[in-house]
């Protein structure tokens, strides 16, 4: 988690700008794990009256001491990504409904969609896309045209995109054809 918050410093920054701008006063925000996620947790520390749900100890303990309400739901630690994973996860996200979800992920091919390399992790994403009014990917450019060993689920059942400008023309085309909105950074 350290050594991948050093990768891509600036588009993660610039990626969590944008996704705060998605976001008002009295929403319910769900954040996943990530270094991109967690740079959105930074962004958000200016807002009064949000509720945030996140599966992340690291950005629990990001916005602790903030004005904001933190949902920290329970289940197994991954120690690698310091997330919350498995069965009392989905169950907990399952109850709770939310305005906009925040989803990184480690594989994005726009054929096949959104992948990360646990299995347990993508059940939790997949509750989390179920409990959103909303799915926002958030990743960098580099995330394309990879794919990691679980699927989460297919580029159709997102909303919107937010990457930088590195993206490959065709990843992008396909995309915006596919009917998901993309914001560049």
């Amino acid at each position: 988690m350290r050594e991948k918050e050093r990768l891509h410093r600036k588009e993660k920054a610039q990626i969590a700008a944008a996704a705060v701008r998605l976001i008002s006063e009295e929403q319910v925000v769900v954040l996943d794990s990530g270094t991109t996620t967690t740079a959105i947790a930074r962004a958000l520390r200016d807002f009064k009256n949000l509720t945030i749900i996140t599966n992340a100890l690291n950005i629990a303990a990001e916005l602790s001491g903030s004005d904001l309400e933190v949902i920290l739901i329970g289940g197994n630690l991954r120690k690698n990504s310091f997330s919350l994973v498995g069965p009392l996860a989905e169950d907990t996200l399952r109850r709770l409904n939310a305005d906009i979800l925040f989803l990184g992920v480690d594989g994005f091919d726009v054929e096949h969609g959104l992948s990360t390399p646990n299995l347990l992790e993508a059940r939790v994403n997949r509750a989390m896309m179920d409990v959103a009014k909303t799915t926002v990917a958030v990743c960098d450019s580099s995330k394309f045209g990879k794919r990691s060993l679980s699927l989460i689920a297919p580029p159709t059942t997102i909303q919107r995109v937010i990457t930088d400008k590195g993206i490959r023309k065709s990843d992008l085309g396909a995309l915006k054809k596919s009917g998901v909105e993309v914001t560049l950074v």
